[in-house]
């Protein structure tokens, strides 16, 4: 059996574990035409499953004769590239009842309905005559964009997409993003029209759920994992998909090139450092490096203090301020999933091994 672990970023992964039933729950509204479904945000942190759950959504969707797929990068002429894409789908799916007149505009030949007099209609009319013509035989259009920005082309694509709602279009949007640029995406001037937009919180995953995955999954590998061993596991990834993934990746590695058959915490222990190291460079490097310098005070407070739970006054202790100036950077932190507020005054670590990981950083900028 091969590893069935893909730390990746990006794909989805064959254990798609405790995203399924969010993925089809998704799914069935969209087809349904749910209105609090039709502009969906996803959003959570770096690894979290992000473009795993916005892809899986989309290939599900893709795989109906009544739904095309539209993948959009934020780089490019956005209403050109889903022109672009729509024909290529349209030939593939044989679409051709009410497609069939060629009409050459920028050098792309877009297959519509229009007669010969509406020909010369700019590029934005050509694609909504296009679209008009999709809901007339029943087909519906799927727009996702990954890793969202408030930049001018989605903000001239957003406009485009609010005259595609006002004329009832056959159209449904999907974006993700990091939780930081999501909410600057929502507050920005020409974009409020996102705050209605259904909120897709991508939160840890099950530590139970984890646990038997590990167990089931090792299992089928001929491999035994005790409950103890595989609940060890589970807390090593505190709910983070990547570090599930990765962590799973890592044993299954070890035991194929061991003698062990027995999955025991020593085993867990043996690629701890390592599965840390992976962390830290392929997600912590720029989770921080994005980060604010109040921000990173806050952060290394915490990590100062240590223990699962972290009093707020203890971190105000620590740098020397009020309360109400700390709520500012703990909300921020919160709403970016860096850190969880655990009980009344009290705040964690939301990521696995991330106060570690603060520590080593602050020891680096001491010297």
């Amino acid at each position: 059996m091969k590893n069935p672990f893909s730390p990746s970023f990006g794909s989805v992964p064959d254990n798609f574990i405790d995203r399924q039933l969010l993925a089809q729950e998704t799914i069935r509204k969209i087809q349904e035409g749910d209105k609090l479904y039709q502009t969906s945000l996803i959003y959570g942190q770096r690894g979290s499953g992000k473009t795993a759950l916005m892809t899986e959504i989309a290939k599900a969707l893709s795989q109906h004769t009544d739904w095309l797929v539209v993948n959009l990068i934020l780089e490019s002429d956005l209403i050109l590239s889903i022109s672009s894409q729509l024909q290529n789908q349209i030939n593939q799916k044989k679409l051709t009842a009410k497609l069939d007149l060629k009409v050459s505009f920028l050098g792309l030949e877009l297959g519509t309905s229009l007669s010969a007099e509406k020909q010369s209609l700019d590029y934005q009319a050509i694609l909504f005559n296009l679209l008009r013509d999709l809901k007339k035989q029943g087909v519906q259009v799927l727009i996702t964009i990954d890793e969202i920005k408030a930049t001018p082309e989605l903000r001239k694509f957003i406009s485009y997409y609010q005259l595609m709602i006002r004329e009832d279009l056959a159209v449904a949007l999907m974006m993700a993003g990091l939780p930081k640029n999501v909410s600057e995406l929502q507050n920005d001037d020409v974009l409020t029209f996102l705050l209605r937009a259904n909120r897709i919180v991508l939160n840890p995953l099950d530590l139970m759920i984890i646990k038997d995955s590990y167990q089931m999954l090792f299992k089928q590998g001929g491999y035994k994992l005790e409950l103890k061993p595989a609940l060890y596991m589970a807390k090593q990834t505190a709910g983070f998909a990547y570090a599930f993934q990765l962590l799973g990746y890592l044993l299954w590695d070890h035991l194929e090139t061991s003698t062990e058959t027995t999955l025991t915490i020593a085993t867990v222990d043996a690629v701890l450092e390592e599965f840390h190291q992976i962390l830290y460079r392929n997600v912590y490097l720029r989770i921080y490096g994005s980060l604010t310098v109040k921000e990173k005070e806050y952060l290394q407070a915490m990590a100062q203090i240590g223990g699962d739970q972290i009093k707020n006054a203890q971190i105000g202790a620590v740098l020397q301020k009020p309360a109400n100036y700390l709520s500012v950077y703990r909300r921020k932190l919160i709403d970016s999933q860096i850190i969880v507020a655990t009980d009344y005054g009290y705040v964690s670590f939301l990521l696995p091994a991330f106060g570690n990981y603060l520590e080593e950083q602050m020891l680096l900028e001491s010297l």
